[in-house]
């Protein structure tokens, strides 16, 4: 199957696309937010913590948290592109109107290439009734199919269900069509907008489009819907900043708060693979006191650049770490990167602790055991 060609414009200076350094905003408060809305985080995320963070903790679980995470990224989806729709005067009038709903799904299309989530294309729709689309290298089938079903549900305003099927190899699909309610469950899981603190941390930025030149390493590959971390040959998603937290909500108002316990863990390992894979030991002898701190300054600094917080304290001493993060993305994930980051540059287990001395500040503690 052949597809067309695409491409997007780039900055000429940095090569980012354009789409993403207009509608994104790399903040000096450590978050990534909409151009559209300003509240509304965005992250970037590492494709394989996604895909190994479900299946560990479900193969720890011993059941599938997949439903829980569609309905989550459900809303998170809706609430994107209501995001859109409602700072722009009159769209919800026009959206009512067929060919303007066939624009939006244009543009939902484009948005899936430019944040890597994947390509995407319409095959049939039939507004208010069904659609279906061919989607290809999706990041995560069920999140992706959770995407689709969200954004149509924000532009045709009544709930879809969906079914999928594989057409060939990574690609497959998704078939919607209106339906008379959404899952009691979903009611549980709207997203939380947590109040962002202000921040005075300085990125160098690329003299035209204003994003950080850091972000480098990043390379876009519109044809593939993919975004390539070039370091590790390893793919990242760009994606809403809600829907972790509010699976792990659930789950742990079902199961009880020993599921953040796994979640801490499985990101503890998924991080120190990462470290591996980054090279920054260069060797098996240990660090110098001078190389320890630039490993854990570097691994720190691309929170920021991946809309996870800003880390404005750090101190390394001989068997501990301590860090203070303003506007973390996601308390337990962002506990077991720092012990994950520990293990990997002390070759020694350790054990993570926090506190919170104020909203949207949280202090981490991480000591070898």
């Amino acid at each position: 199957m052949a597809d067309k060609k695409r491409s997007i414009m780039r900055c000429r200076e940095c090569g980012l696309p354009r789409f993403v350094s207009f509608f994104m905003k790399w903040n000096a408060d450590g978050t990534i937010t909409q151009f559209m809305r300003r509240d509304f985080r965005v992250v970037i995320l590492h494709f394989g913590f996604i895909d190994s963070l479900f299946a560990n903790i479900e193969s720890r679980l011993g059941l599938s948290i997949e439903h829980i995470a569609f309905e989550a990224q459900r809303n998170a989806s809706k609430a994107t592109m209501d995001s859109f729709y409602d700072k722009i005067p009159g769209m919800g009038l026009m959206t009512r109107i067929g060919f303007v709903k066939r624009m939006g799904v244009a543009q939902f299309n484009k948005v899936g290439a430019v944040t890597g989530q994947c390509i995407s294309e319409t095959v049939e729709y039939v507004p208010g009734k069904y659609a279906i689309a061919r989607i290809r290298n999706p990041f995560h089938l069920n999140m992706m199919a959770a995407n689709v079903v969200g954004a149509f549900e924000s532009l045709e305003g009544v709930p879809f269900s969906h079914t999928w099927e594989e057409e060939a190899r990574d690609t497959y699909l998704i078939r919607i069509k209106r339906a008379d309610e959404k899952p009691e469950i979903a009611g549980r899981m709207m997203i939380e907008y947590l109040p962002i603190i202000p921040g005075d941390l300085k990125l160098e930025r690329c003299p035209r489009c204003h994003a950080p030149t850091a972000l480098s390493h990043l390379r876009w590959m519109e044809n593939d819907g993919v975004i390539l971390d070039t370091r590790t040959g390893t793919r990242v998603v760009m994606l809403d900043g809600y829907m972790v937290a509010a699976v792990f909500r659930e789950m742990a108002r079902e199961l009880g708060d020993e599921v953040n316990e796994l979640l801490v863990d499985a990101q503890r390992e998924w991080t120190v693979n990462h470290v591996d894979q980054l090279d920054y030991l260069r060797g098996n002898g240990p660090l110098s006191p001078e190389e320890r701190r630039e490993a854990y300054d570097r691994y720190l600094d691309m929170l920021p650049l991946y809309g996870q917080g800003n880390p404005v304290a750090l101190e390394v001493g001989d068997s501990t770490i301590d860090v203070t993060v303003e506007n973390p993305y996601e308390k337990h994930i962002l506990a077991g990167t720092l012990q994950g980051l520990y293990e990997a540059l002390e070759r020694s287990r350790s054990k993570v602790t926090w506190k919170e001395p104020k909203p949207g500040v949280i202090s981490f503690t991480v000591e070898g055991t």
